[in-house]
């Protein structure tokens, strides 16, 4: 109770504060989405539906920003290309809702033969629609608002502590102690623990932390020594063990790639450091090595799956099932390769279902467990061209910034966004979605930073000055 009665107090405080300061406002948004999920929080006010704390904050920072910033006479900066893509992004969004309502037939079998509860009406509208913009427009106002250093440096500071925050709420929900037990068990333990006093899914929380470690240790390149020891270090360690507990065995692997790849190309001294690290987890960390190797040592004949075991490699463990729904979305999707099915085209073409069916009712695939082919699913090769290429251009620009050495700001904002957006797209490949949610706001935001950099990085090149840069 008292927990909830200083948030409310802050919220109140921020909501009047927000019309003397959209921006540092909106980047408190950002901040708070690392206790907005907690359970403990409230997810409405007066039984009103989408009516709480976070939404309501939000709303007077949309309101202020888009009041104040034409008396402040800000410019809409984003590029043209960006713009007509994103555009595209969301129009592809509505029409798959659109298609969602105009046939729900599988939807309805599922919930008559199986008891599935399915989002109609208002609550689809907000779940699919609306929340998918809610979640990118604080990002857009903090690319609008970030016109000089400081401003860049309070955006920065927010997005890492909310990072740090989650971390150090999943060390403190799995405790210490689930790093010395089976990676079976640490897996069930976090299933049941990190979703129930965090509020994300501990695949997101993975994913999610696997890109926080790296884009937290870019942060090296602005400050001193000293920071770097006793801050930078800490919220690194914090975040890595809080990633090693979620069991995530995408999230490792997505660490590792993603590591190599920048001290490969920037910090090759640090990758002398790489069996120093892999002593101490198996050490200290013994369960995420068992997590990590599931399926890949070799078992008795006893236990392994017959029919995808094969030389000790379980495919079947590996993916964690997903080699059975894997061929069978791809079969619809060349059905129909063009325009897809619209939104939760896995349970509406009967896919679910049919895994259900042959596969028994434990195998139960309501999304495809792969961005890619949930997307394509839904909306087509037409409807993913601007999504794929988007994140295409994001990573070229920010690998871009992150080769650059005349300043600093460079290295930190591209390799911050590399590295986060990297993490969502090769953690992709097993989970995740391109529909915008709630373990997405950070990286969207380090998306902005980005872009604004970019831009300003363009200016100087042109002979103009740029506040943000110098």
């Amino acid at each position: 109770m008292i927990r909830i009665t200083l948030l409310t107090l802050l919220i109140a405080y921020l909501s009047v504060y927000a019309w003397k300061d959209w921006f540092r406002t909106a980047c408190w948004l950002v901040l708070l989405m690392a206790v907005f999920q907690h359970p403990d929080m409230p997810k409405s006010v007066a039984d009103i539906p989408g009516l709480n704390h976070w939404n309501f904050l939000f709303l007077n920072v949309v309101f202020s920003w888009l009041i104040n910033r034409n008396k402040q006479n800000l410019t809409w900066e984003m590029p043209l290309h960006i713009n007509t893509i994103l555009i595209f992004y969301y129009f592809f969004i509505f029409i798959g809702v659109l298609r969602y309502f105009d046939d729900m037939t599988g939807i309805s079998d599922l919930h008559a033969v199986y008891g599935w509860k399915s989002m109609e009406g208002l609550t689809a509208v907000n779940e699919y629609l609306i929340n998918c913009v809610k979640w990118v427009v604080p990002a857009m106002i903090i690319f609008d608002g970030c016109r000089n250093r400081q401003q860049y440096n309070y955006a920065v500071i927010m997005l890492s502590l909310m990072f740090v925050f989650l971390a150090l709420q999943v060390i403190k929900a799995m405790t210490f102690g689930s790093l010395v037990i089976t990676g079976d068990a640490l897996q069930r333990k976090a299933i049941k623990v990190i979703s129930g006093n965090v509020g994300f899914h501990r695949v997101n929380i993975s994913m999610i932390m696997s890109g926080a470690f790296w884009a937290v240790f870019c942060l090296k390149e602005l400050v001193s020594v000293k920071k770097f020891l006793f801050i930078i270090i800490p919220a690194c360690v914090s975040i890595f063990l809080a990633m090693a507990m979620t069991g995530g065995r995408m999230g490792y692997i997505t660490w590792l790639v993603l590591g190599f790849i920048l001290c490969a190309f920037r910090w090759r001294k640090f990758l002398l450091l790489a069996p120093l690290l892999i002593a101490a987890v198996l050490v200290f960390a013994p369960s995420t090595i068992d997590r990590l190797m599931q399926g890949v040592a070799p078992q008795t004949e006893e236990l392994a799956p017959a029919n995808f075991e094969k030389e000790g490699i379980d495919t079947y463990t590996i993916t964690s099932g997903r080699v059975i729904g894997w061929p069978i979305v791809w079969h619809y999707i060349t059905e129909s390769p063009f325009l897809g099915y619209g939104r939760e085209a896995m349970q509406n073409t009967g896919i679910t279902m049919k895994i259900m069916v042959e596969y028994g009712e434990g195998e139960v695939f309501s999304h495809p467990h792969n961005a890619y082919l949930e997307w394509t699913l839904d909306n087509g090769f037409i409807g993913a061209l601007p999504v794929f290429l988007f994140y295409f251009l994001i990573l070229k620009y920010s690998w871009s910034l992150f080769k650059e050495k005349q300043f600093d700001i460079y290295v930190v904002t591209g390799g911050l966004c590399f590295a986060l957006v990297f993490a969502f797209l090769f953690a992709s490949t097993g989970s995740q979605t391109f529909y915008p949610r709630e373990g997405a706001v950070g990286m969207w935001v380090a998306i902005a930073l980005m872009l604004r950099v970019y831009i300003e990085r363009e200016k100087l090149r042109k002979g103009f000055k740029s506040e943000l840069i110098g």
